[in-house]
C-alpha cells in the first residue's frame, strides 16, 4: 500500500520554504556520514532520506566515509565506529547513557562544522535521528547542540488489542487490525510506518495481540471473549508469521511480545493441565520459549491476564499470581525475556477498587527480577478521571509498570476529541507517599515501565479521529520522559502534523488542552463520579452511550445522597494509600473536589467549599462540559482554510457528531440526578419536582 493511501501523521516532512528554516538546517545537513554496520542503521538512513529530502527538498548526499571538503556535514554512528564521533563527544559521556539514549553535539572536525549524533546502542541512534528531525521539520535551530537524552523507563510498551485471527480490535474505534495474520509473513508497507510512528516517540516494545485471549474448552465466563483466538500465536505455525514482523520491527528497535493464555499447555500442548507448579507445564513453557527464541532472538516475552474476567489462571490450581507468573518467568529468563503479569483482577470483592491492592501487595517481593507487575493507573478501569492506584508505592521489592489507555473507551471512542496527556500527567505526577514520591520515580528501575493500551486500527487515519493521533504520540513522549509538560508534547505534536502557523498552532492547542476537561464533566458530572456509561450499546461499542442506571454500584446515587463511601468506614480504599495521603482522601473536608463523591456519600444538597451544592454542581458541570465542546468545534471551524480540506473536514464532522452525542450525555445524566434527588436545576436547566 503506498503512504498516500493513509495519513503519515506527525511524519510528515512537508518541505520549509528558504526564508523559515534556520540556515544551520541546510549547512548540517546536506551531507551526511552514516555507519552502516547494524538492520537500525538501515532505518536511520531511510528514514533521512525521507525526512531530510522532505524538509529541504533535497536528499542529502550519504557519504562512506567523513566527508574532508565540505563545510558542514551530520555523523551518526558509535563512538566505536567512527573517528570523528571519539573526537567531538567523550567516549565515557556516551557510554554512561541507558539503553536507548543517545547525545547530539555540534563542534568543528578537520576545519568543517559537524553535527554528532551518538549512542552507545543502534537502537539509540534511531530515536537520536528521530529528534534531530523532530527538530527539523519544527523549525529549531541545530547550529548550537548539546543534547544528552535517555529514557526515563525501561521499558515502553504498545499492547494491542487485536484479535488476531478475526482481524477485528477490541474496542480499537479505528477500523479493523492492522496487522493481516493470513497475509504474514508478507509484510505490508504500512507496519513498517507504524514502526517509525513508534520508534520516533521512543517505544521499544509491541504486544502484537489482545490481552484477553481465548479460553479453555469450558462453560465460559465472559461468552463476550469465547471467540477470541489469540492463544493460538503460541502455535507453531503462527510462530512462523511472526518472525518477518518481529524482524521489521528490530529494524526500528522495537522488540516483539506476545499475550499469552494462561491455559496454552492444555490448549496448545494438549496436556490435562495447567498448574504452574506442575513439572509438565513448566517443561512445557521452557520448550515453547526455546522454540520462541530461536526464531525471534530478541523476543520481548510474555503479557499475561490471569483468573480476571474469564480467563484462567494460577487461582484454578489453588495457587498465588506469584506461581503463575514465575513459572513463565523461568522459561524466558535464559533468553533475557520478561512476563508483564497484569494487576487487573476484581470479583471476589463488593468493591472492586480494593481488590488488586489486596491481591498484589501482600506478594511483594515474591515475583523473579523478570516480572514486572502490570498496574493500571487507577483502582477502577481507565476512567475519565480517577484517584491513582494504591498499588504503586506498595511493591518496592517489584518490579512494576503502569498501564495507560491511549485509545479512548470511556472518552468519546474514536468520535469525541478527548486529549489524554493532562490525565496522564495528572497521574504520573501523583505523589504517593506524602513525601514526594511521584508514580514516575516508582518505574525507573530496569525491568519496570509504562504500557498503553490500543490506539490504532487500518483507518486512514489510524486512530479513528485525527486529533486522537495526539494521544498516541504524546504517550511515547512521556513514557520516554515524564517530566515534559503537556503544553510542550501539544505543541510538538502540533507544529508536526499540522505545521508552524501561529494561529494554527495556537488554536490546536488550545482545544487539545480543553478537552480532558470538559469530556470529564459531560461524561460524569465530575466530583470523581465514574462509570456512567452503557454495558451494550447499539452504537459503537459498549461503553459509549449513558445508562448510569446499569451501574449503581460505581456512582451510590440514592434519594438522599450520591458516592461510594471508600473510607475505612466503607469499602476501605482509602486506607490503602500511605498517610497523609490516606488522611487526606478520609476526610471530606480535606478530599480534594474533583475525587470527593469517589470516596464520600454525600447528601444531594452537602455544600463544597464555595457554597454550590453537590448537586447543583453536578448539573452544572454537564451544561459546562456541553458548552465547552460547542466552542471548540466554533474554534476548529475558524481554521477552515488554514488546513487542508480532508483533515478538516473530517475532524469538523467528528466535531459535529460530538457536540450533538454530549448533550445526549448531559441530557441523560442531569435527568438521572434530577429523578433521584429531586431537586431542580436552580438555573431553569431541569424540570422542577411537581
Amino acid at each position: 500500500m503506498p503512504l498516500e493511501e493513509y495519513d503519515d501523521c506527525w511524519l510528515r516532512y512537508d518541505r520549509i520554504d528558504e526564508g523559515d528554516r534556520p540556515a544551520s538546517h541546510r549547512r548540517y545537513c546536506q551531507h551526511a556520514y552514516v555507519s552502516d554496520g547494524a538492520p537500525e542503521l538501515g532505518a536511520v538512513r531511510d528514514e533521512l532520506r525521507r525526512g531530510i529530502g522532505g524538509l529541504l527538498g533535497r536528499e542529502p548526499h550519504l557519504w562512506h566515509h567523513p566527508p574532508r571538503t565540505v563545510d558542514g556535514f551530520l555523523a551518526i554512528g558509535t563512538p566505536d565506529e567512527m573517528a570523528v564521533v571519539r573526537d567531538i563527544v567523550a567516549v565515557e559521556t556516551v557510554e554512561s547513557l541507558a539503553d536507548g539514549g543517545y547525545c547530539m553535539r555540534t563542534g568543528r572536525w578537520n576545519g568543517a562544522d559537524c553535527l554528532v549524533v551518538t549512542a552507545p546502542t543502534d537502537r539509540g541512534l534511531v530515536y537520536g535521528t528521530f529528534h534531530l528531525l523532530r527538530l527539523l521539520a519544527t523549525g529549531r535551530p541545530i547550529d548550537d547542540l548539546d543534547v544528552i537524552e535517555e529514557p526515563a523507563t525501561a521499558d515502553r510498551l504498545i499492547d494491542h488489542w487485536d484479535n488476531p485471527f478475526r482481524k477485528s480490535v477490541e474496542r480499537g474505534y479505528a477500523g479493523q487490525s492492522i496487522f493481516d495474520w493470513e497475509l504474514l509473513p508478507e509484510l505490508r508497507p504500512r507496519y513498517e510506518d507504524y514502526a517509525r510512528l513508534l520508534a520516533s516517540v521512543g517505544i521499544n516494545g509491541v504486544v502484537v495481540n489482545n490481552v484477553n485471549t481465548q479460553l479453555p474448552p469450558r462453560e465460559s465466563a465472559n461468552p463476550a471473549h469465547d471467540e477470541l483466538e489469540g492463544w493460538r500465536l503460541l502455535e507453531t505455525r503462527s510462530l512462523e508469521k511472526l518472525t518477518s514482523l518481529a524482524g521489521l520491527f528490530r529494524r526500528y528497535g522495537i522488540r516483539t511480545l506476545l499475550s499469552v493464555n494462561f491455559a496454552a499447555p492444555m490448549r496448545i500442548g494438549e496436556l490435562d493441565t495447567a498448574d504452574p507448579l506442575d513439572p509438565e507445564v513448566e517443561a512445557w513453557w521452557k520448550r515453547k520459549a526455546d522454540e520462541l527464541y530461536e526464531r525471534v532472538p530478541d523476543f520481548g516475552g510474555f503479557l499475561v491476564k490471569a483468573d480476571s474476567e474469564g480467563q484462567p489462571g494460577p487461582y484454578e490450581y489453588d495457587r498465588d499470581h506469584v506461581d503463575g507468573a514465575n513459572v513463565l518467568a523461568r522459561a524466558l529468563e535464559p533468553h533475557g525475556g520478561r512476563v508483564w503479569w497484569r494487576a487487573f483482577v476484581y470479583g471476589s470483592h463488593e468493591d472492586r477498587a480494593v481488590q488488586a491492592a489486596e491481591t498484589f501487595a501482600p506478594l511483594d517481593g515474591e515475583f523473579h527480577d523478570n516480572v514486572t507487575v502490570q498496574i493500571k493507573n487507577g483502582p477502577i478501569d481507565f476512567q475519565p478521571r480517577e484517584p491513582v492506584s494504591t498499588l504503586f508505592g506498595a511493591m518496592p521489592e517489584t518490579n512494576v509498570g503502569c498501564e495507560l489507555q491511549i485509545t479512548q473507551e470511556y472518552t468519546g471512542q474514536g468520535v469525541h476529541c478527548c486529549y489524554h496527556v493532562p490525565m496522564w500527567k495528572e497521574i504520573l505526577e501523583f505523589d504517593v507517599d506524602g513525601e514526594g514520591t511521584a508514580v514516575t520515580d516508582v518505574l525507573g528501575d530496569e525491568g519496570e515501565g509504562i504500557a498503553g493500551v490500543g490506539a490504532v486500527g487500518d483507518d486512514y487515519n489510524w486512530t479513528g479521529h485525527y486529533l486522537s493521533q495526539a494521544n498516541l504520540y504524546g504517550f511515547g513522549r512521556l513514557a520516554w520522559n515524564p517530566d515534559l509538560d503537556a503544553e510542550t508534547i501539544t505543541e510538538e505534536w502540533v507544529r508536526l502534523t499540522f505545521g508552524t502557523e501561529p494561529a494554527v498552532v495556537e488554536t490546536v492547542s488550545d482545544i487539545l488542552m480543553a478537552s480532558w476537561e470538559a469530556t470529564i464533566k459531560y461524561t460524569t458530572g465530575g466530583l470523581g463520579l465514574m462509570h456512567m456509561m452503557d454495558n451494550g450499546s447499539e452504537f459503537l461499542e459498549n461503553h459509549y452511550d449513558p445508562s448510569p442506571e446499569e451501574w449503581p454500584g460505581y456512582h451510590g446515587a440514592t434519594a438522599d445522597g450520591i458516592g461510594v463511601d471508600r473510607t475505612s468506614a466503607g469499602s476501605g480504599y482509602a486506607p490503602q494509600f500511605r498517610d497523609p495521603v490516606a488522611e487526606r482522601y478520609e476526610s471530606v473536608d480535606t478530599c480534594p473536589e474533583e475525587l470527593l463523591l469517589f470516596f464520600h456519600h454525600l447528601p444531594w444538597e452537602h455544600e463544597l467549599e464555595d457554597g454550590t451544592t453537590v448537586v447543583q454542581r453536578l448539573y452544572d458541570n454537564c451544561f459546562e462540559g456541553v458548552e465547552t465542546v460547542r466552542e471548540l468545534r466554533a474554534d476548529w471551524a475558524s481554521l477552515e482554510g488554514e488546513i487542508d480540506h480532508e483533515r478538516y473536514r473530517h475532524t469538523m464532522e467528528r466535531f459535529d457528531e460530538h457536540v450533538e452525542h454530549a448533550a445526549i450525555w448531559r441530557d441523560t445524566l442531569v435527568s438521572f440526578f434530577y429523578e433521584h434527588s429531586g431537586i431542580p436545576d436552580e438555573r431553569g436547566r431541569v424540570p422542577r419536582a411537581n
